[in-house]
């Protein structure tokens, strides 16, 4: 196995990407060549397999399951397969231009109180003698893999949607947990003063400040609890659910979801080459570079050979008499002579389209780097940033505890206990999200480099 730091990973694979995105590919054979190349290249150099079903590394059962269920019911895959199955006709279309075509008719005809009856046979083909046809199939293989690789990608791009979608739930659900922890604390809180105050050892300044601490925090729960519920349905919308159908599956509060392994150091070279989009994207460039030479190919004479078997006769019985049958044979050659500039402009045209699908990629390509470089760089500051959260909840916790023991001891004014219990509250939310983002790194990681490795 290859190991490679995050910074090797982005740095080789921005180098072999640009390089290719920036090949001129003047003809056809430039094009499909230097992507077999591309594609030979990917495979040589990744030392381990990619596991598709990245989002089995977070160990969460439920999460798994929905991802699937979006992947077998929601309305964006079904659209991306009903797509597929059309290139797969296209590609059927352009592979029977290859091939002779036969067609047969018969007739029957009253004249004069005379019968006559016939059949007939016809055979013709196009000689592809300067590829035309052959290259117009191997561009129609190339959009079929192309929408293959797009199906691929809309999988993906869901698959991390229904994820980003549950860790969304779990934060939600977490922040309505620790608020209620909260309330029922300054509750508690709230009790002791009145007890205080009914004794004469707190002032109704302080009771009143408890009362508002209390109903703050009260007026956040029912928003947390809408964004509980509005994740729930967001998610019931990707697996092709009513709104509402998973709020008794998803009722439960359970932890934010987190990856293990080690993915940061076990990422080979030319991974994100795995990308269905990026993947999608070459093969376009692949089919407009074909389209070119069909266009070119197209400007040159063509050659039909055609034959064909007639039968006729004035008796049905008699029809298959040898007398009755007539043959030929013909060959036959066009070329264009004028046309106004039309094939002419028509190889313009599908050489634009093929700087187009160039551009393209291009732009495929720097987005998916893009993608990468920020991951990294949020799972970097996450690194750094997580440690010193658990610190700052310890010591809001301890603070929180030491401006109780100072209030009850008369050594301090009761502001100072509110202050400390809204710290602990700020100080947890922090760190639920913190741990929520990491996991949305995470996930927008591998979505970045195409699975898991």
């Amino acid at each position: 196995m290859i190991v490679y730091k995050p910074f090797t990973v982005f740095a080789s694979v921005a180098v072999s990407l640009s390089l290719f995105a920036c090949t001129p590919a003047s003809n056809v054979r430039d094009v499909a060549a230097s992507t077999s190349a591309a594609h030979q290249s990917a495979a040589s150099n990744l030392r381990q397999p990619v596991q598709a079903a990245w989002w089995q590394t977070f160990n969460d059962p439920l999460m798994t399951a929905l991802i699937q269920e979006a992947l077998q019911a929601s309305p964006d895959i079904k659209t991306a397969q009903a797509s597929l199955r059309s290139a797969r006709a296209q590609r059927a279309i352009a592979g029977a231009s290859l091939l002779p075509s036969l067609s047969s008719g018969a007739s029957a005809r009253r004249s004069g109180g005379n019968d006559s009856y016939g059949a007939n046979l016809d055979a013709s083909w196009e000689a592809d003698i300067f590829g035309g046809n052959r290259l117009a199939d191997k561009a129609a293989a190339a959009d079929l893999q192309a929408t293959q690789a797009s199906l691929e990608d809309v999988k993906a791009s869901l698959a991390a949607e229904v994820a980003s979608s549950y860790v969304n739930l779990r934060l939600a659900q977490a922040r309505l947990a620790v608020s209620r922890q909260s309330l029922a604390s300054r509750g508690e809180t709230v009790r002791l003063i009145g007890l205080k105050q009914q004794a004469g050892l707190a002032s109704d300044l302080e009771a009143d400040q408890a009362k508002l601490s209390l109903g703050q925090t009260q007026a956040q729960i029912p928003a947390l609890a809408n964004s509980v519920t509005q994740s729930q349905h967001a998610l019931a919308i990707l697996t092709g659910k009513a709104p509402g159908a998973l709020n008794t599956r998803l009722a439960a509060t359970k932890p934010i979801p987190a990856a293990g392994g080690q993915l940061l150091n076990n990422i080979p070279a030319n991974a994100i080459r795995q990308r269905p989009d990026i993947r999608a994207a070459e093969y376009k460039v692949t089919a407009a570079g074909l389209r070119v030479g069909e266009a070119k190919a197209n400007r040159y004479p063509s050659f039909n050979l055609g034959g064909s078997l007639s039968l006729s006769s004035l008796s049905l019985a008699d029809l298959l008499d040898t007398g009755s049958i007539a043959r030929s044979l013909a060959a036959s050659i066009s070329a264009p002579l004028f046309d106004g500039g039309r094939l002419k402009q028509q190889v313009e045209a599908k050489d634009a389209a093929r700087e187009q699908a160039v551009a393209s990629y291009q732009k495929a390509v720097l987005g998916a780097l893009q993608d990468v470089a920020n991951s990294f760089s949020t799972l970097q500051s996450l690194r750094e940033r997580q440690p010193l959260l658990a610190q700052n909840v310890a010591l809001a916790r301890s603070a929180e505890h030491l401006a109780q023991l100072s209030y009850d001891a008369g050594t301090a004014d009761f502001q100072n206990v509110l202050d400390a219990q809204r710290s602990v509250l700020s100080a947890q939310e922090s760190q639920l999200s913190a741990q929520a983002e990491h996991t949305q790194a995470m996930i927008s990681l591998y979505k970045a480099i195409g699975g898991a490795w």
